[in-house]
Parts: structure tokens; C-alpha cells; sequence
């Protein structure tokens, strides 16, 4: 029958990723502010909390920008899979429900099977967002990749070798690599993963 109010939990879930990636960086740097400007830190502040330095513990930050990025990356799986789920005929529930199954039989057996062709496509991106965390990374993260190197990711290094060091040769193939590592990911997902696809 669906959950009241899909559509408003669709468009919440989906708004971040209408907003540019230095947009949200922004945002978050007022959200992870040190003091009690921070909407995180003032929180916490009720609570009797001393205020956290996100970005400024290496043991925290890059912690804090991957809860960024999944925030930001959650509405697109949230319509990739509710198009999948929509394109599953509802008489397959219907003759589940006959046969007696039960929710959590019904998912296992049946939706999940059915979106194992959606299930792939979302490792390939989930890993491709992985190896391009750059943006957010240079925006929210001290020092472009601080504290202590704690926040680097390899398109930072890259940056960081072309146009801090001006290796660019170096930086070249540092991206070059990233591409291949990236096809290789995306290669071995898809075969791992391979299923023989179910006929509706």
C-alpha cells in the first residue's frame, strides 16, 4: 500500500543533491563550528556537553565529513530504489501474501531478488562517490586534508601534488591511476555481483 507521505519523504531525502557540493561544505562548516555558533556544538551545549572540535580531532573528522557525504548521497540510492521497487509487479506480493510469506520472507525472497540488477548499480556508484570525495573534502576538512593528513583522500593528493608541490607529471599519473582503480572497482563489482537476471 506504500507509507503516507512518500512523496514529501522523496523530495526531503533527494534535496541535497540539488545543492551544489560546495554549497553543502559551507553549510557544514557552520554545523561543525567548534563553539557554540555550531548547530551540532549548541546542541550539545544544552545537554551540558563542552563543546567538540570536529575538524580539528584527527580521530573524528574524517568520520564527521563521511556523515556529510552520506547525507548528501542517501536521496539519490532512496530514488534509485523506489523506482526499482515500483517497477516490481504487485501481483508477485499478491501471490507471496497467498502463499503465506511474511514481510521479512517477502524481502528476502522476493524484492531483493527482483532488485539485485538496482543493488549492483548502487556498489558502482557508492564506490565511485568513494574514490571522488574531493570537493568536500577541500571544503569542510582544515588545511585541505588536515588535521594530520587525517581527511586525505587520493583526489586531494593529487590536487595536492599538482598545485601545491607543482609535480604535475606525478599528479598525472597519480590520476591516471585513480582511473583505472576506479574501471578496475567498477569492473570487479559487476562481476562479483552477477546473478542470472529474473524474467518478470
Amino acid at each position: 500500500a506504500g507509507v503516507r507521505g512518500s512523496k514529501f519523504y522523496k523530495f526531503a531525502f533527494f534535496f541535497p543533491q540539488i545543492l551544489a557540493i560546495v554549497i553543502i561544505g559551507i553549510i557544514f562548516q557552520r554545523v561543525y563550528a567548534p563553539d557554540d555558533s555550531g548547530l551540532v556544538n549548541g546542541f550539545l551545549r544544552v545537554f551540558g556537553v563542552d563543546p567538540v572540535p570536529f575538524m580539528a580531532n584527527p580521530h573524528i573528522a574524517l568520520w564527521a565529513i563521511i556523515a556529510v557525504l552520506v547525507w548528501q548521497s542517501v536521496g539519490f540510492y532512496v530514488v534509485l530504489f523506489s523506482a526499482g521497487m515500483a517497477s516490481i509487479p504487485k501481483d508477485i506480493y499478491e501471490a507471496a501474501t497467498i502463499d503465506g510469506a511474511g514481510r521479512a520472507k517477502m524481502f528476502l525472497q522476493v524484492t531483493l531478488p527482483l532488485l539485485w540488477d538496482t543493488l549492483q548499480v548502487a556498489w558502482v556508484y557508492l564506490g565511485i562517490a568513494a574514490f571522488d570525495a574531493f570537493a568536500i573534502v577541500q571544503v569542510l576538512s582544515i588545511d585541505q586534508g588536515g588535521p594530520d593528513g587525517a581527511t586525505t583522500v587520493l583526489g586531494m593528493e593529487i590536487y595536492r601534488n599538482a598545485f601545491s608541490y607543482s609535480q604535475f607529471g606525478y599528479a598525472s599519473a597519480m590520476g591516471v591511476a585513480l582511473f583505472f582503480l576506479t574501471i578496475t572497482f567498477a569492473a570487479l563489482t559487476l562481476r562479483v555481483s552477477k546473478r542470472e537476471t529474473i524474467e518478470l
